[in-house]
């Protein structure tokens, strides 16, 4: 798996190393009140060094971290995560925006395993940083610190995808809405909404006899785990009144619904755009899908407004039907 070259966050962009980046690289290197904390870099640092590192870096899953003044740190996934930021950009929680986009990149892919990383002892910085991301502590030991030429007390931690996801929920904020993980207390208001005359026939999967058991076993089963498959609630001054989801990488079909007594405010047509430049963006999707039953207008034209074209009609089931009815298949873009 081959993560992306460039990924962009809301302060910071990711970047290949390159050439260019020789001063500066070694103005940071050759700092030791920063690379003593670092367990790789020799220090003094030279040029031929850096030209050595270049020549590694495509195979390292390394990235510059830049901000508005310029390069100030790198973080790699090669496998276990490493960061580092300069002195000057310190204190601004650029590494834990940094390693949080990487990781997200990471564990988008079903396949993705743990990740393992880092500190020694009296790095209490990057200790937190490593807390706040999800790291669990899983060893103790002395580990080489070649800056200072000996080894010393390390602290291992391990990051399973469970714990990503609980450390680091998919939320989204529009003016008037929340989107935020679907959870086991959106049940109820799931089947209310759902079973509805109104809305069910509209859907696939829901039959108007959704029992609350079944509805409890669809909020858990689209909980929010780092990856699709996962539902997004949408809440309204914090009460649950729809939801958006996405299928999986491998086939991107994204779903929502609404309830009824909020229809005809633009609510959905709130959420959806900030919906699709996420998923876009986290997941590098370059396709979306859709299916729309030809009896519901109103989300055909959210669709086309929101860049989809309209493709082929086919039957397809709903479990609130008597029987399959003609849906129009949509793509985007």
């Amino acid at each position: 798996m081959r993560l992306r070259e460039t990924i962009r966050t809301e302060r910071l962009t990711l970047r290949p190393l390159r050439r260019a980046d020789e001063r500066a690289w070694l103005a940071a290197f050759n700092d030791f009140s920063h690379v003593q904390w670092l367990s790789a870099p020799p220090f003094p640092y030279t040029p031929a060094d850096f030209a050595a590192f270049l020549a590694e870096a495509p195979a390292r899953a390394l990235w510059v971290i830049e901000d508005a003044q310029g390069l100030c740190g790198s973080v790699a996934l090669n496998p276990h995560l490493g960061y580092w930021v300069l002195p000057r950009a310190q204190g601004r929680g650029y590494a834990t925006e940094a390693a949080r986009a990487v990781l997200a990149a990471h564990f988008a892919h079903p396949e993705s395993g743990p990740v393992k990383s880092g500190y020694f002892e009296g790095n209490i910085a990057s200790a937190r940083v490593l807390t706040r991301l999800g790291f669990a502590e899983i060893a103790r030991g002395p580990e080489p610190c070649r800056p200072r030429g000996r080894d010393l007390a390390h602290v291992t931690m391990t990051l399973h995808r469970t714990s990503w996801a609980l450390a680091n929920p998919f939320v989204l904020a529009t003016p008037r809405l929340s989107l935020t993980p679907v959870t086991e207390a959106d049940a109820p208001a799931i089947r209310r909404i759902v079973t509805d005359p109104r809305v069910g026939p509209m859907l696939f999967v829901f039959a108007p006899t959704l029992t609350e058991a079944e509805a409890l076993d669809f909020a858990r089963s689209w909980r929010w785990h780092g990856t699709p498959p996962f539902r997004l609630a949408l809440r309204r001054d914090g009460a649950f009144i729809g939801a958006m989801g996405l299928k999986s990488l491998d086939d991107p079909e994204i779903y929502y619904f609404l309830a009824p007594e909020v229809h005809g405010q633009g609510l959905m047509s709130e959420a959806l755009p900030a919906f699709i430049a996420a998923i876009t963006d986290r997941f590098a999707l370059a396709q979306l899908t859709a299916r729309v039953f030809i009896d519901n207008p109103a989300s055909a034209r959210l669709l086309a407004r929101n860049g989809f074209r309209p493709g082929a009609i086919t039957l397809v089931a709903s479990a609130a039907r008597a029987a399959p009815a003609p849906a129009r298949n949509f793509t985007r873009p």
